[in-house]
Order: structure tokens, then C-alpha cells, then sequence
């Protein structure tokens, strides 16, 4: 692929997935993988680049406290935790088994997505308990963790869902997920780090570019443009739902040949 269209593919979705609070790395292992790149290499690349959109993001979000610092914090730390043994298990089954249950996980995310009910207006922290936050947050955060290490992806997927039913509203579940997912792919990346062969000059230009685009997205979040966040509203999650469905029909047909 051209090094221009790689480039803007990265800026378009760094723009998006920084708006919904997540990485883009669902999209980037299998991009990085069709491409050519080898799938230790490719879930690497795809975490760094998950690192510098979720951080770009995370800074403005912080800036406008819409980020629930303490229903993050038992993600986090128990994501961090799982991170390197998924990565660990990613390096001794076979590549197939890994890109299957990729996957399947993509497919199970695209219709939780189609199926989830709309994320509200309302900017509402968290309606549960202080008990029932930290055991939601230290399951999930292991499954998320494990999963990031495993197939590339910060979890944020999973994440954004969990804070709806949790009660969070359109803008805190996506900035705090965007939390969450910095320090989740960090942990799968320093995991996977010594046994990828990455190009790094290739991966400091697109993580420039990542950069501006995690900026981009998340000041998205704050423009009022009512006819834009009405359509993200009414039907992002089902578009969205949808691609993510595509790309595992992709990756099992790839699979096929």
C-alpha cells in the first residue's frame, strides 16, 4: 500500500476511534496483517499506535473532566495485569488460532454494537455502587487486558458497552474508555515489543499522524453540531456494529486460502 494512503487511512481512523474512546486497533492488526506484516508484528504496531491515539485523546478529555477516575482505575490496574499473559499465549499457539479467535471477538463486538441500546445525552457517572464499580471494573479489566494481549486490540470495544450499561452517557463512557485503553495496550505492547520486528521509522511517522488524529476526535466530542451528533446517536453503533462484522468475514475468508 502507498505510504500517503496508509498514512491518511491512519489519520481517518485515529479521527474516529479517538471520538469513541477507543484505539483503532481492531482495524489495524488485520490492515497491518493483509498487508504483509507478520501477526506478532502487526499486533505491536497495532498497540503503539493504540497507545499514541488514546493518549492524545485522553489529554483533552482530562482537560474537560468528563474522565471517571475512579471507575477507571480497577480497569486499568487489572488490565495491566492481564495484558502480558495474553501476550504470552499469543506467542505459543498457532497463528491461525490466534487470527480466529480474533475473529470471532470482532464479530461478538460488532453485535454487541447492533444490539446496545443507543449511548444517551446525559453525562452521568456511574449509578452503581462503589463495591459493585470495583468488581465490574477487575473482571472486566482482566478479560480486557488478556484480550489486548492477545489479539492486538485495547479492549475498548468491550469497554465503551460495559460504561453504557454502567450508566455513563455519550461523552464520559468513550473518555473513560480511552483511559482504560492507554494503559492496557502499553501493557500488550511492552509484552509483544521483543518479539516484533518493527520498522520504526514507519511506525514514528503513523504515530505522528495518530497523534493529530487522537487530537482531532476527541475535540470532536465537544463541538456542538447537532445534526453530526445526531447521527452519530441514531446510527453510528449499528454502522459501526456492522464493519466490524465485515472484517471478520474478511478474516475467515483470508483464512480459507
Amino acid at each position: 500500500m502507498d505510504t500517503l494512503i496508509l498514512v491518511a487511512l491512519v489519520l481517518l481512523l485515529s479521527v474516529l476511534f479517538s471520538f469513541l474512546g477507543m484505539g483503532g486497533a481492531v482495524i489495524y492488526v488485520p490492515l497491518f496483517y493483509w498487508l504483509g506484516i507478520d501477526l506478532i508484528t502487526a499486533i505491536a504496531m497495532a498497540l503503539m499506535l493504540n497507545v499514541v491515539t488514546t493518549a492524545s485523546a485522553s489529554v483533552t478529555y482530562l482537560r474537560k473532566k468528563t474522565v471517571d477516575l475512579p471507575t477507571a482505575a480497577p480497569f486499568i490496574l487489572s488490565s495491566a495485569i492481564a495484558a502480558p499473559l495474553g501476550a504470552y499465549v499469543s506467542t505459543s499457539v498457532p497463528e491461525e488460532f490466534v487470527l480466529h479467535t480474533f475473529s470471532v471477538v470482532v464479530a461478538a463486538a460488532g453485535v454487541l454494537m447492533i444490539l446496545l441500546k443507543d449511548i444517551g445525552e446525559n453525562d452521568t457517572t456511574s449509578n452503581l455502587d462503589i463495591k459493585e464499580r470495583l468488581a465490574i471494573g477487575i473482571i472486566s479489566g482482566l478479560f480486557i487486558g488478556f484480550i489486548a494481549g492477545l489479539l492486538g486490540i485495547g479492549g475498548g470495544i468491550f469497554l465503551v458497552p460495559i460504561l453504557v450499561f454502567m450508566g455513563f452517557g455519550v461523552r464520559r463512557a468513550p473518555a473513560t474508555s480511552a483511559l482504560v485503553v492507554l494503559f492496557s495496550s502499553l501493557s500488550g505492547f511492552l509484552s509483544h515489543i521483543s518479539n516484533a520486528q518493527i520498522e520504526f521509522r514507519t511506525l514514528a511517522i503513523l504515530g505522528i499522524v495518530s497523534f493529530i488524529g487522537g487530537q482531532l476526535g476527541s475535540h470532536l466530542m465537544y463541538l456542538r453540531f447537532p445534526s453530526l451528533s445526531g447521527f452519530f446517536e441514531r446510527y453510528f453503533q449499528k454502522i459501526f456494529g456492522l464493519l466490524l462484522i465485515l472484517i471478520s468475514m474478511m478474516l475467515q475468508l483470508s483464512l480459507l486460502k
